[in-house]
């Protein structure tokens, strides 16, 4: 079969798993739409995690046209997967509702952008996806129609609105400069790419929720339902990071590039942390938290190490399972929970207890769980491009990580005295749906897989790393 085809096959397929859901939304009954928008997902993913740690091609390269924008290697069929995955993940979150019944083609045209920023090689197409995504990700946002929800969806906005336009003005230095739109335009040393590198570097700093761009994090966290939070926290990020890869590749203009990385991410490690000590809210322990993982990401990007690639890659297939089902927990224990609201939830609810702990385990870094090895390879990223004070910062977020995730697991298996005769969930537990549990069993087999057996996936994500451009 032409490799064209092959390669184009999961962005028609979640084209058209999204039409068909926008037009069975309107029927009374939503679950077909969230059935066609869930096989959809799956039948994009399955290409793409078959050919995974295949060789490389680029979609288009002999006949042109639009498809010459888009990249087929190791990394936009990663891209292509976790978006997959985690709009499956949406699904489950996000309740057929009536009042709510475009949530589901949402999710697919979310996955859909994000699937085309992970294989974006071109201005448009990066900006295309990048917009894709944002935009349906600001309108699931807001489907609670709740305050805090419009208020995230708000922030976002505007917020997002100037990133674009950064975005924008980057690509118009470089074409002034070059001539060119492609990501090999980076290259070229004059001033004006320079400029329009920091540009650049600042738009994606933003959708990655870097310091000094964070901002909407942990307003989102809060009050944007756990299905839209799953797309902008895991879909969203893993395609920018990749496109930072593909970035970092074409060698911009220094010290700009790698420099403004490193800067943003130890920023980011050392306010992330700091501010996460402070919440006593889940939701938004984990948007702050998310800004230092952000930062992990971005000082690895920039430490030039030759692990970088494969460190990057398997830090986000190992975060992913992890915030996924912190997110799904913290759904099925309420809107906005509280160190309070979590008190003995081991016991009270033993799944969502049991998975939130491990998630927490896995994100603090420690053994067993998948977050040990992300740790092993942010420290040996550094170690290798001898970043002392890289590595320091890093090993001070950590510390700061641990104490802030054991509050909120010390608080799972502890109770306050008198809370067992006070509080009636002890003995009656609100209902959790299938599909959630289902998402909090399969984070909690992958994040303990990854954790205890992870040569498999590591030499997957090598192999894709490898055949990238």
């Amino acid at each position: 079969m032409n490799i064209d085809v092959i390669a184009l096959a999961p962005f028609a397929v979640l084209a058209a798993a999204a039409i068909v859901a926008m037009l069975l939304a309107p029927l009374g009954d939503c679950r077909p739409a969230y059935i066609a928008a869930a096989f959809g997902l799956v039948c994009a993913a399955l290409p793409a995690l078959v050919r995974l740690g295949a060789g490389a091609a680029v979609a288009g390269r002999a006949t042109g046209g639009f498809t010459a924008l888009l990249a087929d290697d190791g990394l936009a069929r990663f891209g292509i997967v976790i978006s997959c995955l985690s709009g499956l993940a949406a699904l489950a979150f996000l309740r057929p509702s009536v009042r709510a019944p475009e949530g589901a083609a949402l999710v697919v045209i979310a996955a859909l952008g994000a699937a085309t920023l992970s294989a974006a090689i071109h201005a448009a197409t990066l900006f295309l996806g990048l917009e894709i995504v944002s935009v349906a990700s600001i309108a699931l946002f807001v489907l609670p129609l709740t305050r805090p929800a419009l208020e995230a969806g708000y922030k976002f906005l505007i917020l997002g609105g100037v990133g674009a336009g950064a975005l924008l003005l980057a690509f118009a230095l470089s074409y002034a400069a070059t001539g060119r739109l492609g990501f090999a335009a980076w290259s070229d040393g004059s001033l004006l790419t320079a400029l329009g590198a920091a540009l650049l570097l600042a738009g994606l700093a933003f959708k990655l929720s870097l310091v000094p761009f964070h901002m909407w994090a942990p307003d989102v966290y809060e009050g944007a339902p756990a299905a839209a939070v799953s797309i902008a926290g895991i879909a969203s990020k893993t395609a920018v990071v990749i496109v930072l890869l593909r970035l970092t590749a074409v060698s911009p203009p220094e010290p700009v590039w790698t420099g403004g990385l490193a800067l943003a991410g130890a920023a980011s490690i050392l306010f992330g942390n700091l501010l996460a000590l402070r919440q006593t809210s889940l939701t938004r322990m984990l948007g702050y938290s998310s800004v230092a993982h952000s930062g992990c990401l971005a000082v690895i990007l920039g430490s030039g190490a030759p692990i970088a690639r494969e460190a990057a890659l398997f830090y986000l297939a190992a975060y992913a399972p992890a915030l996924l089902a912190a997110l799904c927990a913290a759904a099925a224990v309420g809107p906005d929970p509280h160190l309070n609201e979590l008190r003995a939830l081991v016991w009270r609810r033993p799944l969502i207890g049991a998975v939130l702990a491990l998630s927490l385990v896995s994100l603090a870094g420690l053994p067993i769980a998948a977050g040990f090895l992300t740790k092993l390879y942010l420290f040996a990223a550094l170690l290798e491009s001898h970043a002392w004070a890289l590595l320091g910062i890093a090993v001070v977020g950590s510390a700061l990580g641990f104490f802030y995730y054991f509050r909120f697991l010390i608080a799972a298996f502890t109770a306050e005295p008198g809370v067992e005769a006070q509080d009636d969930r002890w003995t009656r537990p609100a209902a959790f749906p299938f599909p959630g549990r289902a998402v909090l069993l399969a984070c909690a087999l992958l994040m303990l897989v990854i954790g205890v057996y992870p040569g498999p996936l590591i030499g997957v994500l090598r192999a894709a790393a490898t055949a990238s451009r």
